[in-house]
């Protein structure tokens, strides 16, 4: 019995296809817009806590500002020497580092490509969370020798290497050969969706010999924090000893509280605009929903009235109608939801924010679409249920 009333259910709702999709398509856009909003604020959070993980939460990042210009070929370096020997006598900071990043040309074996070339300080490696895999990392005598000796990553170790063991073999960098000394382990990807396993580090005093002869300026300085409590107060004096000698807009400081504040805003400004749409979109499906269901009451007056006649009570005419409405709404949540995860799958990642599918969503866009359908459908079911039997029948004469 339940399955030929589920089967009459549909058939109704097919043979009036037209206005079930015209309904049916506002409750999809209303769902998909929800079901976006919710992964991008989700995605927004995992990057955040990405960044704060690379960074460290006791670390205070600062970098030389790009300004004007995006490039990693002509970055106007404003940090200095004298800025980093500074923060290093702050109290509470339990180690300094610094680091110089530039694109340059590696090959080997006829091959080629533009990579990201690092040169690091001592503790630079570790002070990052990298791990050594294959081989060592760099060593005293490294960098008081200028020793042309390189650690990459694995993306490297499978574009030039073919996934063999690269210690011991060269990479022409320019024009000048160096030695892989170690493979760190896999990273993964940046919160930006870059390869984090596609970089070569060297010693600063090599990468200052061969590399970009420059002892002064920096591009970025790493500090390391001793304490927790003492966060606050060492980001305060390292502001302190920047704006003596910078412009505000010469240097930036990265922060777990700035990025998490950052990528709060990205999250709530696109959960804002996003919502309003989403609602909006809801609001117009109950209304058209609830527009067409009273036309439909005009249209198949005859059929209720006949239902009537042969023994269906009003109760079992209301919940008719409100189970057509649910039937929509169920259909709408679904393939709302399957849209919500190709716009999280293909937008997302344009915006730089990782992707994820938040599967209790769908329970979230069912229980709103049912809500939705069940307010619009409830009048228009309530004057189906109050007809005259006798007088709906006439209607076909």
């Amino acid at each position: 019995m339940a399955r030929f009333y589920l089967h009459d259910l549909i058939a109704f709702l097919l043979f009036y296809r037209g206005r079930s999709m015209f309904a049916l398509a506002g409750i999809v856009l209303g769902i998909a817009s929800l079901v976006f909003i919710v992964a991008a604020i989700e995605g927004s959070r995992l990057k955040a806590d990405r960044i704060i993980s690379m960074l460290g939460s006791d670390t205070i990042l600062i970098r030389s500002s790009f300004g004007s210009r995006i490039s990693f070929r002509h970055i106007p370096m404003k940090l200095t020497m004298e800025h980093y020997q500074k923060i290093g006598t702050i109290e509470g900071v339990r180690s300094v580092d610094y680091f110089y990043v530039k694109k340059m040309t590696v090959a080997r074996g006829g091959f080629s490509k533009h990579l990201m070339v690092e040169g690091f300080t001592p503790g630079t490696l570790e002070h990052f969370g990298y791990e050594s895999e294959w081989g060592r990392f760099f060593q005293s005598k490294d960098f008081k020798n200028f020793a042309k000796v390189v650690v990459a990553g694995h993306d490297i170790v499978d574009e030039f290497f073919s996934g063999k063991n690269p210690i011991g073999k060269t990479l022409l960098i320019g024009k000048i050969p160096f030695r892989v000394i170690g493979v760190y382990k896999r990273k993964g990807k940046s919160p930006r969706g870059t390869s984090m396993d596609e970089r070569i580090m060297m010693p600063v005093p090599t990468y200052r010999k061969f590399i970009q002869a420059e002892y002064r300026k920096l591009f970025a300085i790493a500090v390391k924090v001793s304490q927790k409590d003492n966060y606050d107060r060492v980001v305060s004096d390292v502001k302190n000893i920047l704006s003596r000698t910078l412009k505000p807009d010469d240097y930036f400081l990265i922060t777990p509280e700035v990025i998490r504040k950052f990528l709060s805003m990205l999250s709530a400004s696109l959960g804002l605009f996003l919502g309003i749409a989403s609602l909006t979109a809801l609001f117009v499906s109950g209304f058209v929903l609830s527009n067409i269901f009273l036309i439909n009451n005009r249209i198949r007056a005859w059929e209720i009235g006949l239902r009537r006649a042969l023994g269906a009570t009003r109760r079992q005419i209301l919940v008719r109608i409100l189970l057509e409405a649910s039937v929509i709404a169920i259909a709408g949540a679904f393939l709302g939801t399957l849209a919500g995860f190709a716009s999280v799958k293909y937008i997302l990642p344009l915006l730089e924010i990782p992707v994820v599918y938040p599967l209790e969503s769908f329970l979230v866009a069912t229980l709103f679409s049912m809500a939705v359908a069940l307010i619009a459908a409830w009048s228009p079911a309530k004057e189906a249920a109050a007809m005259d039997p006798l007088e709906a029948l006439r209607r076909r004469l």
